[in-house]
This record gives structure tokens, sequence and C-alpha cells, in this order.
């Protein structure tokens, strides 16, 4: 008998759409298998992820998920032994349209849903983050842009808002720390992808340097696309040079990490 998943009970298939992939009832596999020997469907176990993360057990069987020791020694109710705890490893294999993934580590993706169901405000500033370290500068635009435009007159958009809470401002997602990422910057990611235009763009937006701290090519890229310059004397907490990660790095501390050529805009009183 085939295996279903544990919490629909449909089997381990994906419906394609019609019109993508051009033949109706086309079906591509979507099997999750956890270390237990349970199976779910990904959106599924996703659908769980609060309860898992909080119990580190499967939603089915109730049996302990971890390959490591993450929560065995987590008796101690001590601040010092939580944060000495490793980080959990549930090792799934997971089987999609693009083939097999042995030893998938899906605790991370848990993690990320647990903690976006609880702070749906925060989404954005995912999303933002994740087109920061891939350079995405029009993205990047596009996102503040939105954030920072009048809310439309549609009744589901009130509605969704009120649902998801306070929504972040454009000048907040710029300074907001990461918790899932050790409480890093838009600029840390950007610094540690090295990706230079979403640098000098987070910087032209978010800090109080001075115009002629910028190169001349960035100054024009910025004014042909319209964007706004922030003043000078901008308090710490508002400007992205200065905000610490959870290792008390801030942007400048990055580049003397990461070594020529950022090291360059350390010396140059930049991050000053």
């Amino acid at each position: 008998m085939a295996e279903t998943c544990k919490s629909c009970q449909d089997s381990l298939v994906l419906a394609l759409d019609p019109e993508e992939s051009g033949d109706e009832g086309e079906t591509v596999p979507d099997d999750l298998l956890l270390p237990c020997g349970c199976h779910f469907h990904w959106q599924c176990l996703l659908d769980q992820s609060a309860s898992i993360t909080s119990s580190l057990t499967c939603p089915s069987c109730s049996r302990y998920l971890p390959s490591n020791s993450a929560a065995a020694g987590g008796s101690s109710s001590s601040s010092a032994a939580q944060q000495q705890q490793p980080t959990p490893e549930i090792l799934t294999h997971y089987t999609n349209e693009g083939g097999v993934q042995p030893d998938l580590d899906i605790y991370p993706t848990l993690a990320e849903e647990a903690y976006l169901a609880a702070h749906p405000e925060a989404r954005p500033a995912r999303a933002f983050h994740t087109l920061a370290a891939e350079g995405e500068i029009q993205g990047m635009v596009e996102l503040l842009t939105d954030l920072d435009s009048p809310a439309g007159d549609d009744d589901n958009d009130d509605a969704d808002r009120e649902e998801d809470g306070p929504a972040l401002s454009a000048t907040q997602i710029l300074t907001w720390r990461d918790p899932l990422n050790g409480g890093r910057s838009a600029l840390h990611v950007a610094l540690e992808a090295q990706q230079e235009e979403a640098v000098w763009l987070l910087l032209w937006l978010g800090s109080g340097a001075r115009g002629e701290d910028f190169p001349e090519a960035v100054v024009q890229v910025a004014q042909a696309m319209g964007l706004p310059r922030r003043g000078e004397g901008l308090a710490a907490g508002e400007d992205v040079r200065f905000v610490r990660d959870e290792r008390g790095r801030t942007a400048g501390d990055v580049c003397l990490e990461l070594g020529s050529p950022w090291t360059r805009l350390v010396e140059g009183g930049l991050f000053n």
C-alpha cells in the first residue's frame, strides 16, 4: 500500500497547474520523509512548524526528531545553558519535482516558518534581506517603495494588515535585525555576500554619511532613480552603519573582517 501524508492522508504527490504544465492531471512527487519514518507533504509539515520547533517531535507519532543532542541536554533552565545548546538538526529525505534531497536539514525552514507565523510583519524584512544578499537592487527599491506608499482602499488589504499586526516602515526595515540570522541587518548581509551595489544603496538610503563619501557613479545612479538621501545627524539606532549584530559587529567591523577592498571604506572614514 502506497504511503500517504500523515497530516492530510492524501497521496504524496503535488498536482501541477494545467496552464503551466500543459497536461491536465499531471502530478510530481512531494514526499518529505522524517527520521521517525512518517511521510508528509512539504507544506503540510510546514503548517505545523510552531508545534514541531517547540516540542522537536513528530506531529504524528510524537517521536523525537533531531539527530543531534540539541534538546536532550536541555534540563537546565539557565539562560547560559540554553545559549550553549547546539541548533537542532532534523535530517529528512525529500523527493520532489527536482529529484531527491537526502539528509536535508528541515529545522531551519521550520524555525523560519514558526517565527514568521508569530511575527508576520517581519516577512517583508526577511524578503528584503534575501534581495540584499542577492544584490537585487531594483527589487530592494521596489519593496521599500511599496512599504512607503499610502494604503489603498481595498478592504481585504486592510483586513490583512490588521491580522498581520503593525507593518514595518521602510526606515525600520533598513535597520531591522534578523533574529534568525544572528541579528544581522541588511547591510551586514550585503557586505558578507560582497554585493557592492546593494551596500552602496543601503548606505545611501539609510545612513547619514556625507555626500562626498559616495563615488560619483553611485550618486549619479541614485539620483537617476530618484532615491531619497537621509540627512546627517541620525541617531545611532537609525543609521545603518552603526547597527550591531548579535556578535556586536557593526558594518565597519564586517568590512575589516572581509579585508581588501572593503577595508578602504573604513579607512576612508565612511563608517565614522
